[in-house]
């Protein structure tokens, strides 16, 4: 058995700096950071962390306002007067090097970077090293932290003026081998990828073998419509959710924290299909 959480979320805007243990590492962090630590106390409820315990952090993307900050300040100034700062925020195992600075965690540590499903993959390492016995628990950080050239980007990508609304935040939820209070068991989760054609996309969902009862699905605004389709021909009838915004990696569990569906397949623009169905 694998049992995980109850799945805290915050979503943006919020108080961070109200919210944050002190001391710690954030004075002039991005909110994802921030965000990151803050959610991770709330499901952590006072628990300890020793070398025992593995962190797995799973977000969309980097900070890409530090990445561009960096850059605009660099050929403005030159890279001598870039502030280090500014580059550290933006390297992708930043909200794991701040977690692991303020809460004290020294065990295994693994990051994972990808549009929908990394926080997936995050869940499926926690729950691998916990029934290997590598960690003795796992804490599974989720981060959903877009911008405007996060927008720009992907209208680029798909030729689209449509844009999209964006509803940034974090999850975190613990993971351990038996249950205890307040979790749920993890029946399955998996990750497939056959390619990003129509076809493709079916096989890799296919692939998932989704148990009966599915009931919400994650997919991106660009391309709802195919991507529904898919599903739908995939699985069959499968409701969609409908977010208040996109929010990436962190909106297949956004639906779990919300107690209704017990299941959630996702189909990330790229291609990726995942699933996380709970006991």
């Amino acid at each position: 058995m694998t049992a995980i959480g109850p799945i805290r979320t915050l979503l943006m805007p919020a108080p961070l700096d109200r919210r944050l243990p002190e001391p710690n590492s954030l004075r002039r962090a991005s909110d994802a950071a921030k965000a990151a630590v803050a959610v991770a106390v709330d499901a952590l409820a006072g628990s300890a962390v020793t070398e025992e315990t593995g962190l797995y952090v799973g977000q969309q993307q980097v900070p890409l306002e530090y990445c561009q900050q960096f850059i605009d300040t660099s050929y403005r100034n030159g890279p001598r007067f870039a502030s280090p700062m500014l580059f550290s925020e933006s390297v992708a195992n930043n909200a794991a090097t701040h977690l692991s600075l303020t809460l004290g965690f020294r065990g295994a540590l693994q990051t994972f970077i990808g549009s929908r499903t990394a926080g997936i993959g995050a869940l499926l390492a926690a729950a691998e090293d916990v029934r290997a016995g590598t960690v003795e628990s796992g804490l599974v950080v989720v981060l959903s932290f877009a911008s405007p050239l996060t927008v720009q980007a992907y209208e680029a990508v798909y030729r689209s003026k449509a844009g999209f609304p964006l509803q940034n935040g974090a999850a975190a939820f613990r993971v351990r081998r038996e249950a205890f209070e307040g979790s749920r068991e993890l029946a399955r989760a998996g990750l497939r990828c056959r390619g990003r054609t129509p076809a493709e996309q079916r096989r890799a969902l296919k692939d998932l073998d989704a148990p009966p009862g599915a009931k919400a699905a994650s997919v991106f605004w660009l391309a709802r419509e195919e991507s529904l389709a898919a599903l739908r021909e995939a699985m069959g009838e499968i409701l969609p959710r409908r977010p208040e915004g996109e929010s990436f990696a962190l909106d297949p569990f956004l639906a779990l924290s919300e107690g209704g569906p017990r299941t959630v397949v996702t189909l990330g623009e790229e291609g990726t299909a995942g699933l996380v169905a709970l006991a």
